[in-house]
């Protein structure tokens, strides 16, 4: 069992939601106290999954290639592949009939023909987000190759226009051409086709926001100095979710992580970091900043936070 709450044990326990603003998350509330279930032996990490995922390890990995892909999370939740791919590389027009996807850009440029919304030109910095039933195409752009994550949840489907060639056949199907009533989910809250955090923070009133909301799909870009934390506490176990796991696609600058049966690392810009649940885990800003983190989950979030001194 992966962290799901049973209803005898919900009764047991009472939960606190953390819905605060992104970069609030660093600076935490008095939290009220609560009885909750932590498994005595720490959540294992799933088969494949690492703590730390560096972007450096990977380009070293896959140097001299001009398009590689590498599966950096495949639990219960997510499914997620870091990409690279050069200029002219082209994925067709495809949708997933019951899910969302996003993709955040790391490095270079790739045009998005989303359906019913203008193209999007997605660079260093972007989250772009296609709605079940969705409609979209996208091509590498620019002089030098493309960087990005491609997120989806786990169990997603892939449908193709009957107009368009037909995919490889699977083993164990037969492909058949049938009709669908196409009408893509509205993009609703936070959630928006593009956005953009090197735009977004030219805004002096941003401080970080939801970028992604479903209800097996979070994404907060948390955002913010350390200059303007407390003093790092090497202490500190700040908190875990018994729900979900937590992961974290570094966006800008460098982020400071303390994880249990872990301990502490920074990393950086283009890295990703994953958390199991139950497990304690305290995350900020590293560095003269502004520093930001992807922060994904299944879940909205909801803090269960170290009470010291009791």
């Amino acid at each position: 069992m992966r962290g799901m709450i049973t209803a005898a044990r919900a009764a047991f326990a009472l939960l606190i939601c953390a819905a605060v603003p992104a970069a609030a998350q660093d600076q935490r509330p008095a939290p009220t106290a609560v009885w909750a279930p932590k498994p005595t032996q720490t959540t294992p990490y799933p088969p494949s999954h690492k703590p730390w995922v560096k972007l450096a390890d990977l380009k070293a990995k896959h140097a001299g290639q001009p398009a590689w892909n590498e599966v950096v999370v495949n639990d219960v939740n997510f499914h997620a592949e870091y990409n690279q791919a050069p200029p002219g590389t082209k994925v067709s027009s495809r949708f997933r009939p019951d899910t969302r996807e996003f993709w955040v850009v790391i490095e270079g440029e790739s045009h998005f023909t989303l359906a019913g919304e203008d193209p999007i030109g997605a660079t260093r910095g972007s989250i772009v987000q296609a709605t079940k039933k969705t409609r979209y195409s996208f091509e590498v752009a620019g002089t030098g190759p493309a960087l990005w994550v491609d997120v989806n949840q786990q169990g997603y489907n892939t449908l193709i226009p009957a107009a368009d060639p037909p995919p490889a056949q699977m083993p164990g199907f037969t492909l058949m051409k049938v009709g669908i009533n196409i009408q893509p989910a509205p993009y609703t809250g936070s959630n928006k086709p593009h956005f953009n955090l090197h735009e977004a923070e030219k805004d002096p009133k941003f401080n970080g926001q939801n970028v992604v909301q479903d209800d097996h799909m979070w994404a907060q870009a948390i955002w913010g100095y350390e200059k303007n934390l407390p003093p790092y506490d090497a202490t500190d176990k700040g908190h875990f979710h018994v729900s979900t796991n937590e992961w974290w696609i570094i966006m800008e600058s460098s982020i400071r992580h303390n994880i249990e049966t872990v301990g502490d690392f920074t990393s950086n810009e283009g890295d990703i970091a994953y958390v199991p649940p139950s497990t304690w885990h305290a995350t900020r800003f590293a560095g003269p900043g502004p520093s930001c983190r992807l922060a994904i989950s299944g879940f909205q979030f909801t803090n269960l936070l170290e009470l010291k001194g009791q």
